[in-house]
């Protein structure tokens, strides 16, 4: 058995291989954080946009780092989250606006 140069600082022996072996540097499958961005849709989807905003920004970090390949879907969370966020606001302004303006007349 050959012990291995010192360009292979990264080098992983075997008993059974006299050359060793490269791990696989990457990121597998299974660890991929591309449900994050899947996860966002869906609750943004559903109408939970504190869970939306936070997954959709944490995909958003995600493919840019490189992890993941779904910066669009991370988008589209984002925009569902924030949409959501802003339509709910506006309904409780106008509903509040509408409340005080009739305040001051008796129910009927």
């Amino acid at each position: 058995m050959t012990p291995a140069s010192s360009e292979y600082l990264g080098y992983v022996g075997h008993p059974e291989l006299p050359h060793g072996y490269y791990p696989y540097l990457g990121r597998r499958p299974g660890e991929r954080r591309d449900w994050l961005a899947d996860a966002s849709v869906a609750a943004g989807v559903a109408l939970l946009f504190p869970a939306a905003i936070v997954l959709g920004h944490l995909a958003l970090r995600s493919a840019r780092a490189g992890d993941v390949r779904s910066e669009g879907r991370a988008r589209l969370g984002l925009r569902l989250g924030y949409g959501v966020a802003a339509a709910a606001n506006l309904v409780y302004l106008v509903l509040a606006a509408r409340h005080a303006m009739t305040a001051g007349t008796p129910a009927t």
